[in-house]
């Protein structure tokens, strides 16, 4: 988000969020800067969950000012940036009811510093036909391998994938900067289609799990 001082006088920013009837609310991003006459600033501002019955537009900016209620100002999204998340989300969304896809991590590693063993499982829900789990991503704080592309021929019901998860980064800022430290990105072809987007559903016993291993990686590769 590019947050600019139209006006003639210095502005103190204290923090910065996103106001879209197409999102649930998200926590402020806080980022305290002098903002002078003419200049600006790029924010990450974060976006909750998707509404995929209620257009992304009109958004706003939420912004914090020291010593005055927040300001909400119209935000401007070149490119349809908001909207093509949007769309996105609610099509990840829509594959995950076709496609369900559960994560099963191990209760721990092998050792202290290896990787952490895990399985996908991919179930059948609204899709019909061979289902390809082509490729998983990571995060900034995890990465995750696994033998992959995977088909669940259209005969099956289930497929179970081995996949192993490790810690990406281990630095300070990044363990306590990481905004979405469990959104893993995975791609699904159904049928004869192109790959889509989707995410890995982490469930909150899997992110104790997770964050226990990282914790404990990190402190041995110290």
């Amino acid at each position: 988000m590019r947050i600019a001082n139209t006006g003639d006088a210095p502005v103190a920013v204290t923090s910065v969020a996103l106001d879209s009837p197409g999102f649930e609310a998200a926590p402020e991003t806080r980022r305290e800067v002098e903002l002078g006459p003419g200049n600006r600033i790029d924010v990450e501002a974060e976006y909750g969950p998707v509404r995929c019955d209620t257009p992304p537009e009109p958004a706003y900016a939420l912004i914090g000012v020291a010593g005055a209620s927040p300001v909400r100002v119209p935000l401007a999204t070149p490119y349809d940036v908001l909207g093509r998340i949007h769309d996105g989300d609610c099509a990840a969304e829509d594959l995950a009811r076709a496609v369900p896809v559960t994560l099963i991590p191990a209760a721990g590693p092998p050792e202290p510093t290896a990787p952490l063993p895990a399985q996908l499982v991919v179930s059948r829900g609204t899709a019909s036909g061979d289902i390809r789990l082509d490729e998983i991503g990571g995060s900034v704080l995890y990465a995750l391998h696994g033998a992959l592309p995977a088909t669940m021929r259209a005969d099956e019901d289930r497929l179970s994938v081995d996949i192993t998860i490790d810690a990406a980064r281990c630095d300070p800022h990044a363990l306590t900067e990481a905004k979405k430290p469990f959104v893993f990105p995975l791609w699904i072809a159904v049928g004869s289609s192109e790959p889509e987007y989707s995410r890995i559903p982490v469930s909150e016993e899997s992110r104790r799990i997770l964050t226990n291993y990282l914790t404990a990686t990190c402190d041995a590769r110290r």
